[in-house]
Parts: structure tokens; C-alpha cells; sequence
């Protein structure tokens, strides 16, 4: 039997975590994790370059926090290295074709992550799951996290966790809060630029679901780790084929 036998499961994703983001929307989500008690994966970025995440000056307690987060069970995530995303070539979840990583050269992503895990555990943190920008992961992506032992991938279509590629895989498929019967799901949320509307949808669906969140620490315990079904497969096609379909309808009505 599986965690999911009396219902869906949910994890929280919070990306592009960094010193200087706007901190307004990041301290309310702070505050919802905390009240609710939940245990999401952090998606730190080592050393941001992106001007859209240099909103305020450096917070003096980021690192702060998020060493006392992950004291309290939240899973630190290695949100790429710079997030400057300039490469160009289709990853292993083909959703974006400009990415930080996918079609890099294999010795630079190396570096970057090597220099990402070093900033990280510098202050304080310890990595365990992978967080792509734009998720640009691509084989060369993954021959370099298992070089550094990073062995879990936060990504992915499916509706439970699986095996790919000499890694585990947690599948993030949601941007927004969705009620689902069975599954394993990520919900995705970006503090940095959340607007309040998406914030109120997010406490509404957490408060009535808290039960339901879960965090890495138990689906590695709890759920079977095997191959995608051909049924999973089906599923990612399907999203992927929304996703660009979506994509195509919009720049039409441009």
C-alpha cells in the first residue's frame, strides 16, 4: 500500500530564495510555514547575479533563518548557481529552452555545482535535492550531482517519485495550489515575486490541508522508489503537450 491510499500528499517548494529578493512577500511565507508547521524544500540560490532577485539590500538574517528552517525540517534545495540563464538546449523536462544549466558544457556545470555546494555548506546549509532553474537539467546535469553526491532531483512529470538516470526524482507538476485524490504533488511557489491574491489561495489551501504536506525526509522513507510506468510516462506527455500548447496560444494572442 502506498502513503497515498487515503488521499493526495503535497509538498511545498519555495524557489529563488536569496539575500536580496523582496523580502515582503518571503516574511509572509515564512510565517505560513512556520504556523502551520510545514516542511518544505528551500530552493537557496548560492550567489544570485539575476538583477530580478537583487530587489533589496542583503538581509543580514537570511542565512540565518535558513539554517533554523532547516533545523526544523525543511530540506534545503541547490537552486542552480547564479541563476543566470543563458544556456540554450532542451532538458530532461523540456519546458523551457533557455536555461542556467541544460546545454551547458559538462565542465561547467561541474564547477557551478561544486561552487554552489561549497557556498551553501559555507553557511551553515547541507544540500540534499536539486532545484533547476527553468528546469535545465540535462544528462550532463545529472553525471555532475552524482560526482557530488546530490542524489535527489525535485522535477519532473509524474504522480509519484521514481527512479531515472542513477537518481531519485520527486516530481513537481503544480505552480499552484490544486486538490487532487491521489498522487504525490509539488506545489511550486516563487516568494520573490508572489502577488497577495496567489499568497491567500496558497494559506486557504494549506490551512484546510495541513494534514496532507508532507516533506523529502518522508517520501524517501515512505514512498517505493521504482521505474516510471508507462502510465506515468502518458501523464508527463500529456503536461508537456498543455504546457506548449498553452505556451503557442498565447504568443498568438500577443
Amino acid at each position: 500500500m502506498t502513503p497515498n491510499a487515503g488521499g493526495a500528499e503535497y509538498l511545498l517548494r519555495l524557489d529563488d530564495l536569496c539575500p536580496t529578493m523582496d523580502r515582503e512577500p518571503w516574511m509572509r511565507v515564512l510565517d505560513m510555514v512556520r504556523r502551520y508547521k510545514l516542511r518544505p524544500i528551500l530552493g537557496v540560490i548560492p550567489e544570485n547575479f539575476d538583477p530580478e532577485f537583487r530587489a533589496c539590500q542583503v538581509d543580514p538574517e537570511f542565512w540565518g533563518r535558513m539554517r533554523a528552517l532547516q533545523a526544523e525540517g525543511a530540506t534545503i534545495g541547490l537552486h542552480g548557481y547564479q541563476h543566470l540563464c543563458h544556456a540554450r538546449g532542451w532538458g530532461l523536462v523540456p519546458l523551457h529552452r533557455e536555461t542556467e544549466f541544460a546545454g551547458a558544457p559538462l565542465e561547467h556545470q561541474r564547477e557551478w555545482i561544486r561552487r554552489g555546494l561549497e557556498i551553501l555548506r559555507g553557511h551553515g546549509l547541507e544540500p540534499r535535492i536539486w532545484v533547476a532553474p527553468r528546469h535545465g537539467t540535462d544528462r550532463n546535469t545529472l553525471r555532475a550531482l552524482r560526482e557530488c553526491g546530490l542524489m535527489i532531483v525535485s522535477d519532473g512529470f509524474a504522480r509519484r517519485p521514481y527512479r531515472a538516470h542513477g537518481v531519485c526524482w520527486i516530481p513537481q507538476q503544480l505552480w499552484s495550489p490544486v486538490e487532487k485524490q491521489q498522487g504525490l504533488w509539488t506545489i511550486c511557489v516563487h516568494p520573490a515575486t508572489a502577488d497577495a491574491g496567489a499568497l491567500d489561495r496558497l494559506e486557504m489551501f494549506v490551512a484546510s490541508r495541513r494534514d496532507r504536506f508532507t516533506s523529502v525526509e518522508r517520501v524517501m522513507a515512505e514512498w517505493p522508489m521504482g521505474r516510471r510506468t508507462y502510465r506515468d510516462r502518458l501523464f508527463a506527455w500529456r503536461r508537456l503537450a498543455r504546457h506548449h500548447l498553452s505556451r503557442w496560444h498565447r504568443l498568438r494572442e500577443a
